[in-house]
């Protein structure tokens, strides 16, 4: 039966002399750097790091310029009580309102409007009435 063939072993340069005088670690080691590291953990001198933690988010916050929030004519309240009055639970609509960001629209389910604590209640968000701008009803159930 033949003898498998051995891989001849470079000798070690002199910066594996240095680092590794007694010869213990070799390069010939897949796990090895050259100079006798191991090889994982060599990785970790590439990872990104945040030296200003928390900078970028308050120059994210800063740059929002929030619009001051508008207040509702008697006729465009007196529409947009009479399109509170005509919705349905499951009727799916689209809100405008204001919030600490300005104003946003969102789209979702209406779960209930509950008028005697002026909220209209969407799946994931309770809106107050007197932050309502507009209503748009896109369905019914």
């Amino acid at each position: 039966m033949p003898k498998p063939k051995q891989q001849p072993v470079r000798p070690p340069t002199a910066f594996e002399r240095l680092a590794d005088p007694e010869g213990r670690r070799r390069a010939a080691d897949p796990n090895l750097t050259a100079n006798g590291a191991v090889r994982a953990n060599r990785a970790a001198q590439f990872m990104p790091f945040a030296a200003l933690t928390g900078y970028y988010e308050l120059v994210r916050k800063q740059e929002i310029t929030v619009e001051p929030k508008r207040e509702l004519t008697e006729e465009k309240a007196l529409a947009l009580s009479k399109k509170l009055e005509g919705l349905k639970r499951g009727d799916l609509i689209r809100v405008t309102h204001y919030d600490t960001y300005g104003y946003r629209s969102r789209t979702g389910i209406l779960d209930e409007a509950l008028p005697a604590f002026k909220l209209l209640k969407l799946r994931d968000i309770a809106i107050d009435f007197d932050d309502i701008q507009d209503i748009e009803l896109r369905g019914r159930a």
